[in-house]
């Protein structure tokens, strides 16, 4: 007798057929792309460049706290991609059938980088850090997982504002209990507000691609919540909020990182008012992975092009 398929089975049953589909078809190989991203090894070098970007431009050192962001980011989407969503089969299925075709690679990837986590802290005698992580990490795999009795990323809008929020305090807070607040406090209030904006920026991006296949399941997303036309009146105007932060800091920025704050201010209404117009049509998955996430890139490309003339 054939199974009754609710509604929202009906959801997953299409969204498994799809990635079902996607999985049969030729080439059976990944490609190295495909493995860069299912892994998410791109998105968290990508993570990785913004923080110490973001930590030059305030005088930190970043060093201690690059593995530890690279090591955050391979753990949390690595998770969150071994839980199947049916949302992810809808919106990005080759990432998804990659994802499950290397679910092997991604569990080992993931408990190397739980592994490393904890131990780097722990080598260290550095409890602080250690408390931080692991209170962190928990609230980061609520996000995908029902810790709480319920996942984040089903709270109506709040999904979107999460991550940011999350990767905004990893990369600020860590720096700032062991190194102590920049000198100018409000300089360092404006550069966290605009490093907030940058990721934000990228999350709305990433829901706008997504927003056909939460819908379906059920997630609301703020680009759900004001639709396509609303959200990119909202990229145009937090581009702007973005691009005014960067301007007020170029203006009092000390002269160590005055080039590189300028720089930023050029760079940054190009690329990210490109990605605007870019996704005015529909984009491949590629697009998102390369191009979007690209723009974690910008800060440490400000920095290097100060240094680059200074040589």
């Amino acid at each position: 007798m054939p199974r009754l398929i609710l509604p929202r089975d009906a959801i997953t049953h299409s969204a498994l057929n799809i990635a079902s589909r996607v999985r049969t078809a030729p080439p059976a190989s990944i490609s190295a792309a495909a493995l860069l991203h299912a892994l998410h090894l791109y998105g968290a070098a990508a993570i990785g460049a913004f923080g110490w970007g973001v930590c030059r431009l305030l005088d930190w050192d970043a060093a201690p706290w690059l593995p530890l962001w690279f090591c955050g980011a391979l753990l949390i989407y690595n998770v969150d991609r071994l839980r199947r969503d049916p949302a992810d089969a809808l919106n990005v299925p080759q990432r998804d059938s990659a994802t499950q075709r290397l679910r092997g690679a991604s569990a080992l990837t993931a408990a190397l980088a739980a592994a490393t986590l904890v131990a780097l802290p722990m080598l260290r005698r550095d409890w602080v850090t250690l408390a931080l992580v692991l209170g962190g990490t928990l609230v980061c795999l609520s996000y995908s997982i029902p810790l709480p009795g319920f996942r984040l990323k089903d709270v109506p809008v709040l999904k979107t504002f999460v991550a940011p929020t999350i990767v905004a305090a990893a990369i600020l807070v860590l720096p700032w209990i062991h190194e102590g607040a920049p000198a100018d406090r409000a300089l360092f209030a404006v550069a966290a507000v605009c490093a907030w904006g940058l990721l934000l920026f990228n999350m709305i991006l990433c829901d706008l691609r997504d927003v056909e296949g939460d819908c379906r399941t059920g997630i609301i997303s703020l680009p759900g919540a004001l639709g396509a036309a609303g959200t990119r009146r909202l990229l145009a105007g937090l581009l702007l909020a973005i691009e005014s932060l960067a301007f007020a800091i170029a203006a009092r920025a000390p002269a160590p990182h005055a080039i590189a704050w300028r720089a930023l201010c050029v760079l940054g209404p190009l690329y990210l008012g490109w990605l605007i117009a870019a996704v005015r049509v529909r984009r491949s998955e590629r697009f998102y992975e390369w191009w979007v996430e690209g723009m974690f890139f910008l800060p440490a490309l400000a920095v290097l092009a100060e240094s680059a003339l200074r040589a």
